[in-house]
């Protein structure tokens, strides 16, 4: 836990910052589900937390639980049990959402470096159940990837070779081989300048093996030999003659050897001679978006990296990229013109751009169909910085841009809880409105003056071109909209 202080300047002072072990991951890797008794042990540990921030008189709080928790069948009665016990509301965030927090953390680390500036970079934190992974090309993630491969699985592994140092070693290779060809066919890269590792086995290495790069030590690089000789070394001891000798806990030591492995491993598979260590952790990105929402009232952070994401995956898809940007453009134009009658945030906002700029991604499919494509293709992808559910309203509303509106027999559109439902209506209707206007994908309406007067949506153009097309489908696209919000919407020349 990261305690602190927000001062009037911005800046933030750590008051406490505290770390317990709990092996949640390893029971729900081996069983599927958390026990009673795990449960009980956070909630004992979360209940030590809570009395520390009722004594500060904390005022704002985000818990999250990432891969172990999220893999668990049984995680909304850990939720359910921590939030009556301890009044802490814990969110199971995503994998993508993991890597938005940690690329929000070690940011500053990377601006520092000149480095970063050209070339490709992947960021990875190797965790218990799980490695996330993301693309940083020129500051800005351009894709991201969580991989079901972690410490726990790795130790397993390597208990299956008890005894035998070389096996124990392919075996880990053979995997992280498997990881690694996975990630080349899903980011879009050829060779990268920087391997870049966040996590506590990573800050091990770095304080133990590296040497820093930067000031204050934010970034600092290790070896690949230097990680095999460390690794060698841990193999050879039991878990507790491995926690005695480097003054750690049991559990901590257990993920050491196979997480040493593994980096030297990345290392010899990229063209890179050594692996750069992040000091920066989750727990900042967290601290720096309570930080934001404060003092700007929205959680928002990198919505600009969400969209870099946006944008890579319509490239992948082969999109018409200018007509996706242009369609982003108008649809928050409406979006702003209509803030009163909707009464939607910064979220809804991003949601909508990056519904602007994949709608079409479907016609990668087949050109017939291509909305539902478009559904299958998003909710089957990640996007930087989205949850499941913004990345199921996001489907949603590419699925609904053009043909059929939402309706209640539609399963997937149905399973939404009824907030993303609403969402989605607004988030539709604005789109194809929005889509309408650029139905030619010639960007012929430029800048439009849209306003929202005397029941009507007023997009008011100068314009010397022809845009029939653009009225005529305006007339068939615009029912929704009239539906959801109420208003008209009218195309006009104006001189």
């Amino acid at each position: 836990m990261l305690l602190a202080e927000l001062k009037p300047d911005g800046l933030v002072r750590i008051l406490e910052d505290v770390q317990k072990p709990l092996t949640l991951g390893r029971e729900t890797l081996r069983t599927g589900t958390l026990s009673a008794a795990s449960i009980q042990k956070a909630v004992n540990i979360l209940r030590q937390y809570r009395a520390m921030m009722d004594s500060y008189g904390v005022t704002h709080t985000r818990a999250v639980a990432t891969s172990a928790v999220r893999s668990a069948l049984n995680r909304d009665t850990f939720v359910d049990r921590v939030f009556l016990a301890t009044g802490i509301e814990v969110e199971v965030i995503e994998g993508s959402q993991e890597t938005l927090l940690t690329f929000a953390a070690v940011q500053r680390a990377l601006a520092a470096q000149p480095d970063f500036a050209e070339g490709d970079s992947l960021m990875f934190e190797l965790g218990a159940g799980a490695t996330e992974w993301a693309l940083v090309r020129g500051g800005t993630v351009a894709g991201s990837l969580t991989y079901d491969l972690g410490t726990l699985r790795m130790r397993d592994l390597l208990r299956a070779e008890s005894g035998d140092r070389r096996a124990m070693t392919r075996l880990i290779q053979h995997n992280v081989r498997e990881m690694m060809n996975s990630v080349k066919r899903t980011l879009p890269f050829e060779k990268v300048a920087n391997l870049i590792a966040i996590g506590p086995e990573a800050r091990f290495a770095a304080r133990s093996l590296a040497r820093t790069l930067g000031g204050q030590g934010e970034l600092a690089a290790v070896s690949a030999k230097d990680l095999r000789t460390l690794a060698d070394q841990i193999l050879a001891m039991t878990p507790s003659e491995a926690a005695t000798s480097f003054s750690i806990s049991t559990l901590e030591a257990e993920a050491l050897a196979p997480a040493f492995l593994a980096y030297a491993e990345l290392i010899r598979l990229n063209p890179v001679d050594r692996l750069l260590v992040a000091r920066a952790s989750i727990r900042d990105g967290l601290l720096l978006q309570v930080a934001k929402s404060i003092q700007s009232g929205s959680a928002v952070i990198f919505p600009e990296q969400t969209i870099a994401a946006a944008l890579n995956l319509a490239r992948k898809y082969k999109a018409d990229e200018r007509h996706g940007l242009h369609t982003a453009g108008l649809a928050r134009a409406i979006f702003e013109a209509t803030q009163a009658q909707h009464g939607m945030g910064e979220l809804e906002r991003l949601l909508l751009e990056v519904a602007s700029i994949v709608h079409d991604i479907g016609n990668y499919v087949a050109a017939r169909g291509h909305h539902r494509h478009a559904y299958y293709l998003l909710v089957n992808s990640e996007v930087f910085g989205l949850s499941k559910m913004d990345l199921e309203i996001v489907a949603n509303v590419a699925r609904y841009h053009r043909k059929g509106a939402p309706q209640s027999d539609h399963p997937a559109y149905a399973a939404l809880p009824r907030s993303a439902r609403l969402t989605v209506n607004r988030l539709s209707a604005i789109l194809r409105v929005a889509d309408a206007l650029d139905k030619a994908h010639t960007q012929r309406i430029q800048t439009p003056k849209i306003t929202v007067e005397d029941g009507e949506l007023r997009i008011d153009i100068e314009s010397a071109e022809d845009i029939g097309l653009e009225r005529m489908t305006l007339d068939q696209k615009s029912g929704l909209f009239e539906e959801v919000f109420g208003l008209k919407p009218v195309l006009r020349e104006v001189t």
